[in-house]
């Protein structure tokens, strides 16, 4: 019930003083306190509360509230006249006040003005945009603005944001679980003709590019990266930029540009020889300093902002989808380069950071390993010499691999697997590899994990290579 009166939508509050509206305003600037952005049209600049609740708290959970945040604050933020300057005021964009609200920011102070907001990143459906532009731990200071008799926020009403962070992302979490109601038909059906639209336009996409120039494509794409960069903001990820019509453009250095080219490469394979729901590849150039991939968006959000929601309905049908998947994926031939047994998708040297990890680092050779004869090569370059009786076997069978299974690169659309993203690791390997790099990418969530071990009983018991990888995991970093 306390947990309840912490959360709120805007406007829950009365609308602020004249005169602090204004000395608020004067004081932060144009950007917003919690993102550090400016205004925009959609998304304007606000005048908001850090702590709104006060006398909403009913008399029966005064004495809760005090043991949760401390009896002196207590009476602090339940004398209403207290919450009501510029002090637990601030300047922020409406979407951050909400998602605030909701439990998405947690705030932690080094000195009195400078301090880092960090994201809460336990997930739901109902993912707020504006976290996606907003770093995962910003660093951000209140100006001083003492001479002029306006003081800066005040930290302890953060801190007690802070503490309630949690706790409200998990009660809304169990909130979203108990009121989910299946999916309407016509939604399922306007996914539907998103995707049949998608292929077309796809088509044609691809058509007409063989009739433009490299140079001039390179061009559009950078224009098309500007434009999405505006439109939409920067992604979660440096290398990602989503663009109008549903088109996504990676980009990638020169150093590695042989990772996106093995990216372009494993889409088309697999698109070609499986129905696993990967992007649609439609164009990959290169100019001297950078290739670009463009490829059509995959409807769905990552796994890893929806998993707490999932029911256990939902967790046994994920199961079943990536066991489909990855049993599709293992039976894809290999076509390439038949004198080595480990390599990319395109037969050329493996871009795994796990691998590289254990290796220092050779300049000449870069980061793309390989490729390797055998399975027996490949195990002594996953070796590492504090260790030299650690080793995984061999006889190992050789299978495709998307080699960076997470919550990241799982895509999930109305309760059901939607898609795999993020190919450029993908190639061929022993076939616990794709067991193992999801253990090693993710180790603390647990119900993650749990549906991993899941999905691969079906291929065998990997519990042996695991614990090796393990112990060489130890000397990696």
């Amino acid at each position: 019930m306390l947990i309840t009166k912490v959360t709120h939508e805007l406007p829950p509050y009365r609308r602020p003083d004249r005169d602090v509206v204004a000395n608020v305003k004067r004081r932060d600037g144009n950007k917003c306190c919690i993102t550090g952005l400016k205004s925009s049209f959609i998304d304007p600049l606000v005048v908001a509360p850090i702590l709104p609740m006060a006398k909403a708290v009913d008399q029966s959970l005064h004495k809760m509230l005090g043991i949760f945040i401390g009896p002196g604050m207590q009476q602090r933020i339940l004398n209403d006249a207290s919450l009501n300057d510029h002090r637990n005021h601030w300047l922020v964009r409406k979407s951050a006040a909400i998602a605030l609200s909701q439990g998405f920011f947690q705030f932690i102070f080094s000195k009195s003005s400078e301090y880092r907001v960090a994201t809460v990143r336990i997930g739901g459906p109902l993912w707020p945009s504006i976290l996606d532009k907003t770093p995962l731990l910003r660093r951000g200071f209140f100006t001083d603005h003492s001479a002029s008799n306006i003081d800066t926020p005040d930290i302890s009403l953060l801190q007690i944001v802070s503490q309630f962070a949690k706790p409200v992302r998990w009660t809304l979490v169990a909130r979203e679980i108990s009121g989910k109601q299946p999916q309407p038909a016509s939604n399922m059906l306007s996914s539907t003709i998103w995707r049949l639209l998608s292929e077309y336009a796809a088509m044609l996409f691809i058509t007409v590019r063989y009739l433009v120039p490299a140079n001039l494509r390179i061009q559009v794409h950078r224009c098309l990266g500007f434009i999405g960069a505006h439109l939409y903001g920067s992604s979660s990820s440096l290398k990602v930029q989503k663009l109008p019509f549903g088109i996504y453009l990676k980009t990638a250095s020169a150093e590695e540009h042989n990772g996106l080219a093995n990216e372009y490469g494993a889409l088309q394979l697999v698109r070609r020889r499986s129905r696993i729901p990967v992007p649609r590849p439609l164009d990959f150039v290169s100019s001297t300093d950078m290739s670009y991939l463009l490829t059509f968006r995959v409807l769905g959000l990552p796994l890893g902002m929806c998993i707490d929601t999932l029911s256990e309905d939902e967790v046994h049908t994920l199961v079943y989808d990536l066991r489909g998947c990855l049993g599709e994926l293992r039976a894809i031939p290999k076509e390439v380069t038949p004198n080595y047994a480990i390599c990319n998708s395109l037969g050329e040297p493996c871009y795994d950071y796990r691998i590289i990890a254990g290796l220092d680092y050779d300049e000449q050779r870069g980061d793309f390993i390989g490729p390797f004869m055998d399975e027996e090569e490949f195990n002594r370059t996953l070796q590492v010499g504090a260790l030299p009786g650690v080793s995984h076997c061999s006889g190992h069978k050789i299978v495709f691999t998307h080699a960076d299974l997470n919550m990241r690169n799982v895509l999930m659309h109305n309760g059901r697997l939607s898609g795999i993203v993020d190919w450029e690791n993908s190639g061929w390997f022993p076939e616990y590899w794709d067991y193992t790099k999801a253990h090693y990418i993710t180790k603390l969530q647990k119900r993650w994990l749990k549906i991993i071990d899941e999905v691969f009983k079906q291929f065998g018991d990997f519990q042996n290579e695991l614990a090796t990888e393990r112990q060489l995991w130890e000397y990696c970093f």
